[in-house]
């Protein structure tokens, strides 16, 4: 069996109900064609970087799939013709990385990072050792 990342994109003007049945129809759908689903994320509504279907914004889910090609096929299919998904992706990985994406709910990375200003012990000054070899070329 291949594993697979499986992103879709889902109406912006759903309730919150509603996209969980679109999650759990996807699973339902995954489920029954032999594959398992080893991790779900709803990374939430958020922008898109241009419009799709007239919606410029969308609730993006990932699932974390291991199943075959025609379950993948069977479930690119469905996708399709699903009126509520405008925009789909799925991709064949080497191996499975359980480790929660950075969109996933919950603590951030961003916000559990630390950040180091000048004057700060351990402050690395590469930054600025850049800025002073721009200045030494000459055009």
């Amino acid at each position: 069996m291949a594993f697979y990342e499986s992103i879709f994109i889902v109406r912006s003007d759903l309730t919150t109900e509603q996209v969980e049945q679109v999650a759990t129809r996807v699973a339902d759908l995954i489920t029954s064609g032999g594959g398992t689903i080893l991790q779900h994320e709803l990374w939430g509504r958020r922008q898109l970087a241009y419009p799709l279907k007239k919606d410029t914004k969308g609730f993006y889910i990932f699932n974390l799939v291991e199943g075959g090609g025609p379950l993948i096929a069977n479930l690119e299919a469905r996708l399709m013709i699903d009126e509520d998904v405008l925009k789909f992706q799925n991709i064949r990985v080497k191996k499975a990385n359980l480790v929660p994406s950075p969109l996933a709910p919950g603590e951030r990375a961003s916000e559990s990072a630390e950040v180091l200003l000048p004057g700060d012990e351990g402050y690395d000054a590469q930054d600025e050792e850049y800025e002073d070899e721009e200045e030494d070329l000459e055009i």
